[in-house]
């Protein structure tokens, strides 16, 4: 594959992957009400929150292996990729499968005390649909570690079409599962046995792409765990970290000032992360494409980060420009007139996606060396701290928007960062950075890549 025929349909891929997050977001809860009590809709949506940031444990040691396959597969050394992806595999394989069998067997300790069990829900079926969800784990896990295959292979974009077209089709289980029964345990089941049918044809797909990835032959598995673990424990903790700037803030705003006050900061708020979906195209972009760079890598990593960065300045301008202009219009819409637009929630929501936007690009040089680890544990420690800051103004009687401001503070704790170790590892200075946004051959790669897209469409 062509690198302009794999950085298109990498392109594609990322984009497939946005949409189908929003998709799968915006048909199951309908898909739930439409079929199923209240009741029964919480204890699954309580059930399954554990399930779906464990199974994220496979995309840890699927990104931090693929970086260093890649980069052994890229210098000749096929042997040292197969022992990375061997290793990635293995301790995937059993951490997984550890965490899975805590979950089940917690699960059955946990729920009676977090979940209301009496009428359309029993506790036995929710005890059988936690077992079957560890399954769901482990064949996740699964799925996400064929990725190193893939890119080996140059072939990135199939896997992330495969991933995100098994997420499309859970739609469909889901929706049957639900339709015929109103049992978590038989959803629970219809959902972990596709994913094991979806595990085994994303394998045996991998084994087409790059079969000299299963061959025989690898060193020292010990070595490439001892060089993974951190990387990919950085992986992993990213969702917490999300989680701690989304949900944590909803929470806050919720106990705080009240459900009217939460409903309009959550309509807000969606609006606002439309801008993620950009931050999220262009770091998947940057990541994966670093591991197919020819000739002197830091040159074309600084013209990367250049551009991916003047492109997210752009963007995220114009994107301020007219969220201000029609959000009014757009919330009252979107929640049909029942919550209100406040400018100054707005424009602290939109700062903080502006810098988490920023941080795509360094964030994706470092992870593509995997070097990322440090950057994350700051990222976390100052979400956390600046979580608590937020707790205690609104304990204090402030004003939303000046609650929400710690949540500004939180995303330059990684943007920051970010950016000084990227510039350190790139051998530039703070002027040379600044100096290449505004150059001419910058311009000239956003244009060359507007085109490459118009093309492509």
């Amino acid at each position: 594959m062509s690198d302009q025929r794999r950085l298109l349909r990498g392109i594609s891929a990322n984009l497939m992957a946005v949409a189908t997050r929003i998709a799968v977001q915006f048909a199951t809860l309908p898909i739930f009400f439409a079929s199923w009590s209240v009741e029964a809709v919480g204890s699954w949506l309580i059930l399954f929150a554990v399930p779906a940031y464990v199974a994220l444990v496979g995309n840890g040691f699927a990104g931090a292996g693929g970086t260093a396959a890649l980069a052994a597969a890229q210098a000749g050394d096929l042997a040292r990729a197969r022992q990375d992806f061997r290793a990635a595999w293995t301790i995937s394989a059993f951490s997984t499968a550890a965490l899975a069998l805590v979950f089940a067997s917690a699960a059955m300790f946990i729920i009676p005390s977090v979940v209301e069990y009496d009428g359309d829900v029993a506790l036995w079926d929710m005890a059988k649909a936690a077992a079957w969800l560890s399954l769901y784990i482990f064949a996740t896990s699964q799925m996400a570690i064929f990725d190193i295959p893939y890119r080996v292979a140059g072939r990135y974009p199939d896997h992330i079409f495969l991933y995100n077209a098994t997420s499309l089709l859970e739609i469909v289980v889901i929706a049957a599962a639900v339709t015929f029964s109103d049992s978590l345990s038989t959803l629970a089941m219809s959902l972990a046995l596709f994913r094991c049918l979806s595990a085994l044809w994303i394998y045996l797909s991998a084994r087409k792409a790059a079969p000299q990835m299963f061959e025989s032959g690898h060193g020292d598995l010990q070595a490439s765990v001892t060089d993974l673990w951190r990387p990919s424990l950085a992986f992993m903790l990213m969702p917490l970290v999300f989680g701690l700037n989304l949900q944590g803030y909803l929470l806050l705003v919720g106990a705080t000032f009240g459900a009217v006050v939460l409903a309009g900061f959550a309509a807000t708020r969606t609006l606002t992360r439309l801008l993620d979906l950009v931050t999220n195209v262009t770091y998947g972009l940057q990541f994966y494409e670093s591991g197919y760079i020819d000739g002197d890598r830091r040159a074309v990593q600084k013209r990367m980060l250049a551009t991916m960065t003047l492109v997210s300045i752009g963007i995220a301008a114009l994107f301020a420009f007219f969220l201000l202009a029609i959000g009014p219009w757009l919330q009252d819409l979107y929640t049909l007139g029942e919550t209100i637009f406040s400018t100054s929630i707005a424009l602290v929501l939109v700062t903080a996606a502006t810098l988490r936007a920023l941080s795509a690009a360094p964030m994706a040089v470092l992870a593509a060396d995997n070097a990322h680890a440090p950057v994350v544990v700051l990222y976390l420690a100052g979400s956390a701290l600046a979580l608590l800051l937020a707790v205690l103004l609104g304990w204090a009687g402030f004003s939303l928007s000046v609650v929400l401001l710690p949540l500004i503070l939180a995303e330059a704790s990684q943007f920051l960062p970010a950016l000084k170790r990227t510039l350190a590892a790139l051998e530039m200075t703070a002027s040379e950075f600044a100096a290449s946004l505004t150059s001419p051959e910058r311009l000239d790669d956003v244009r060359g890549l507007s085109r490459a897209l118009a093309k492509r469409k």
